[in-house]
């Protein structure tokens, strides 16, 4: 069974890196609504979950949800993404909380998976992820 959990979030990983490009360019071009859309779409597609329902719950319980710390690293990211979003539309009060989310996730990773994974998971999602213009 480990092997599957790894498969999925290595597959997990390379959707997102897939995805990323189409969120930075609907964050950019269209509305709040779409751009959080389309984020709520990323999350269903890599985690199989609805983000709208994980940020309902604190992030030691989301992060108890996953079986690797990539999991928390997408959630991560996407909470960042969202962030950026929210921020760009003025929303900063929602920026920030998310930010905070975001980071909290990080840090009940590696309490949960500890610091060599989490770091793993961070490499990870690097390798992934297009890189970003400056």
């Amino acid at each position: 069974m480990p092997i599957l959990r790894q498969a999925y979030a290595l597959q997990a990983l390379r959707e997102l890196g897939r995805l990323a490009p189409d969120l930075a360019r609907v964050r950019a071009n269209r509305s709040l609504e779409d751009s959080l859309r389309s984020l709520s779409e990323a999350c269903q597609t890599t985690l199989g979950m609805e983000l709208e329902t994980l940020t309902l719950f604190d992030a030691r319980s989301v992060v108890r949800l996953f079986g690797h710390a990539e999991q928390a690293r997408i959630l991560a990211h996407l909470m960042d993404e969202r962030a950026r979003t929210l921020a760009e539309h003025g929303d900063f009060v929602g920026a920030l909380s998310d930010t905070v989310y975001a980071g909290e996730l990080l840090m009940c990773s590696r309490q949960r998976f500890g610091v060599h994974k989490d770091a793993g998971a961070a490499d990870a999602l690097e390798r992934e992820l297009p890189k970003s213009p400056p």
